[in-house]
């Protein structure tokens, strides 16, 4: 569960509202299914069997890792347009160690899950947390430091986040979420950027002489950071959500949100895990979902086609997808 990832939220031209992220780790997803839960299944707010369980009021589906009682939800979106990822933030996650009278103990891995079955936006989500603690209770007997980011038909994106004086919570945020550092951090970050644009630079005379950049009309971008650490993903992103080209309706949106995560996708062999001879973190998948249409896509990192599952509106248990095995070709002759 030591994820890196990078999230945004988007709009096309006609108002649809999308959330995206890559989802970046060391190992593999050999536990990880999408999933689809219909509204009315019960909804656990721990991994263990003495959780509290409600009914979900609304269906949902997303990215889930499985094997711990109860699915760890990193993202999705609900019928009522409710969407929602979850992002690692080590050193930074404070969870309390006794649990808060009045609230409702939830653990951080299925935070998601809770808001996506009980909520039908970002108000009513930011009111349930209201009476919510986050659990100290581990995974696997590792933690969970998490942060997350939400949105929904408003267009309007949270950030929430564990810290000493419990749930912060980031109302009209950027809409754009890496990792540690917190948000706060991340946004006064963005002021050493100031200047940066979309366009070539003009060019300039030093000396006497006129200087023109490298690569002449190609220089938009200039001054933005290449490597692949939260501060500089978070920066990377951020400007590509102010330039970027947004797509006309909700199909050109994903497909357009797709090849916008090209800036922070973390090819294998860049990142390497000086623990494990051979393990590297990577981006393992990146996901697309609509609050509309409620349609969750994604693509793992050894099939480049895009896939999709669609909300369960009738049923009674939980099914899982898995994310395919190999790379779909389209062969044309």
């Amino acid at each position: 569960m030591d994820m890196g990832c990078s999230s945004f939220s988007w709009e096309t031209m006609d108002g649809t509202h999308l959330l995206g992220r890559t989802y970046d780790q060391f190992g593999d997803l050999r536990a990880n299914r999408v999933i689809a839960v219909p509204a009315g299944v019960l909804c656990a707010a721990e991994l263990g069997a003495d959780s509290e369980k409600r009914p979900g009021r609304y269906e949902y589906t997303g990215m889930a890792v499985l094997g711990f009682g109860e699915p760890v939800v990193v993202d999705g979106v609900n019928g009522a347009g409710l969407m929602g990822a979850l992002l690692h933030y080590p050193g930074y996650a404070v969870y309390q160690d006794e649990r808060e009278t009045g609230k409702i103990p939830v653990h951080p891995g299925r935070l998601l899950g809770w808001l996506l079955s009980q909520c039908g936006g970002v108000d009513e989500a930011v009111r349930a947390l209201s009476s919510i603690a986050l659990t100290k209770d581990t995974v696997a007997g590792n933690p969970l430091p998490a942060h997350y980011i939400l949105s929904d038909r408003s267009g309007e994106a949270v950030i929430v986040e564990p810290d000493e004086g419990g749930l912060s919570i980031h109302r009209q945020s950027l809409g754009v979420l890496a990792n540690s550092p917190d948000y706060g951090w991340h946004r006064t970050h963005l002021r050493s950027f100031v200047g940066v644009t979309n366009r070539p630079k003009k060019p300039q005379i030093v000396a006497g002489h006129e200087i023109r950049e490298f690569g002449e009309r190609l220089g938009g971008g200039f001054g933005l950071p290449g490597d692949y650490s939260s501060p500089s993903r978070f920066v990377r992103l951020a400007f590509m959500k102010e330039f970027a080209v947004r797509g006309r309706k909700e199909l050109e949106g994903v497909s357009r949100m797709f090849r916008a995560f090209a800036l922070v996708d973390i090819p294998e062999g860049l990142v390497r895990d000086e623990t494990e001879p051979g393990a590297y973190e990577q981006t393992l998948c990146t996901s697309v979902m609509c609050a509309e249409s409620g349609v969750y896509y994604f693509a793992p990192a050894w099939n480049r086609r895009i896939s999709a599952v669609r909300l369960l509106r009738e049923g009674s248990e939980m099914r899982c997808f898995d994310l395919g095995e190999g790379q779909d070709v389209d062969y044309r002759n």
